[in-house]
């Protein structure tokens, strides 16, 4: 509309507005792009945990404030929506699912939505999780060697979601469609995340008509499969015990009886996918790099995952009787988070603590600088999961990741009413695929390297990493 575009070009050409936090006198867009977590740490060195920035000629606002997160993310979650968000634009992939849908469409979708997610419906994917990783470990680490473990950790979390949504009985030939699809996607979605997103998707370059292509033969697959399993869901004449989540999506109903629509499925099946398989695949690559650096807290995880599932991890076993492993879990969030920044824009003018803000302020709430906050974590660089084991004694780690966490500064799946729908089953499929591993293989340095170096885009995923696989 003609009002938010000369909105936006007041904001590119005018100064920052008075009440705004402080921050750099020039655009820093460049600085940002070029090395992401090194330009947050030193900001926040300079200015504070909350800093006013200009980013692309949009105003920003960049805070890891405990307080100020909570009013974000929490408190005034109504006044801070997805919409107008810089930096986080919507995309064909995901359409307008959850991850940036507002308002009633994303109250009805998250609704419609919940029933996939609860605990019930997610333990029935971890046979899916336990035997794809079975299958890793017996074919592609079967022997020992050097391996890039995120690349197969990418490939063995689409293959779980993939599985998990579309179910055991999805023909192979159509599974081979999706995967292929999902990595073309993927492939393009991430080189213009790499770019901060400056080229529009619309504009006809080489790269966004073949992610356009890709995405158009994911389409026909995905619509494909909604139509038939819809068909044969109508024609069940008995509903079937142990769904998928798509069809647990399908029979979903809300409050008027309405399920949910052709579209709308395919946005939220598309959400899924996106959101979930490579944010999955990060916190598992950076998990087994944090456990190959430090062998001893390897050993003892290793120890309990035969004690709890047993040395062939035949069965699921117990997630809960498993506190190191969920310990481990937690400590690679809390420093590798893989939403190390989650973006806002104030839908009116608002007082954001001590500061005012005008309506179209991005705020971008990092859990990065939240998870290093040194008044609320002691020694905070290091790697501790023991940290976590008092309070797993009398909680369950589904809690710690409700709110902003027992200390108010901890944020890996987001906070308030838009945490993450899927947080319950990729805390269950990272323990899971660490036991499953653990049971099989010892994860070591490659001699001479260093930790893993990080590649942050959208999301903090490693550029690579490379280990050691140890048979066992």
């Amino acid at each position: 509309m003609a009002s938010d575009s000369l909105a936006r070009l007041q904001r590119i050409v005018g100064p920052l507005p008075s009440g705004f936090p402080p921050g750099p006198s020039t655009d820093v867009a460049i600085d940002f792009l070029r090395s992401p977590l090194a330009f947050i740490d030193s900001l926040t060195q300079q200015y504070g945990p909350t800093v006013g920035l200009k980013l692309g000629g949009e105003h920003v606002v960049l805070t890891g404030d405990p307080v100020i997160s909570r009013q974000v993310l929490i408190d005034q979650a109504t006044v801070f929506v997805k919409e107008g968000t810089a930096f986080f634009p919507g995309s064909s992939l995901a359409g307008n699912g959850l991850l940036v849908s507002d308002g009633a469409t994303w109250q009805r979708q998250r609704q419609l939505s919940n029933p996939a997610f609860r605990s019930s419906a997610i333990k029935t994917c971890a046979k899916a999780m336990t035997d794809c990783t079975s299958a890793l470990v017996n074919e592609s680490w079967r022997h020992s060697g050097c391996r890039d473990v995120y690349a197969d950790l990418n490939a063995l979390t689409l293959k779980i979601t993939t599985q998990a949504l579309f179910g055991d009985d999805l023909p192979p030939a159509e599974g081979v469609k999706v995967t292929g699809a999902i990595q073309k996607a993927f492939e393009y979605f991430a080189g213009r995340a790499a770019l901060g997103f400056i080229i529009p998707e619309w504009l006809p370059t080489p790269d966004n008509q073949q992610y356009s292509e890709a995405v158009r033969q994911l389409d026909s697959v995905v619509y494909s499969i909604i139509d038939s399993r819809r068909a044969q869901l109508a024609a069940s004449s008995s509903q079937v015990s142990q769904q998928c989540l798509l069809d647990q999506l399908l029979l979903s109903r809300d409050d008027q009886g309405e399920g949910m629509g052709r579209r709308a499925l395919r946005d939220e099946l598309m959400t899924l996918l996106v959101a979930g398989q490579e944010t999955s695949a990060i916190l598992l690559a950076w998990a087994c790099a944090y456990l190959a650096h430090h062998p001893e807290q390897q050993e003892r995880a290793a120890s309990e995952a035969r004690q709890v599932f047993g040395d062939e991890l035949q069965g699921t076993g117990d997630v809960s009787q498993a506190p190191y492993l969920q310990a481990v879990v937690l400590e690679t969030l809390r420093l590798r988070p893989p939403a190390y920044i989650v973006g806002r824009c104030a839908a009116r003018t608002v007082r954001l603590g001590a500061f005012n803000l005008p309506a179209g302020t991005t705020v971008l709430v990092s859990p990065w600088v939240l998870h290093r906050d040194r008044n609320r974590w002691q020694d905070p660089e290091a790697f501790q999961p023991e940290r976590w084991l008092p309070l797993l004694e009398t909680k369950s780690y589904m809690s710690e990741l409700s709110g902003l966490g027992s200390n108010g500064a901890y944020v890996p799946f987001g906070a308030g009413p838009r945490n993450c729908i899927g947080t319950g089953f990729a805390m269950l499929e990272a323990v899971l695929v660490l036991a499953r591993s653990l049971a099989a293989v010892r994860f070591r340095t490659v001699p001479g390297s260093s930790f893993p170096r990080a590649d942050p885009r959208i999301t903090l995923r490693p550029s690579e990493v490379p280990l050691l696989i140890e048979k066992v």
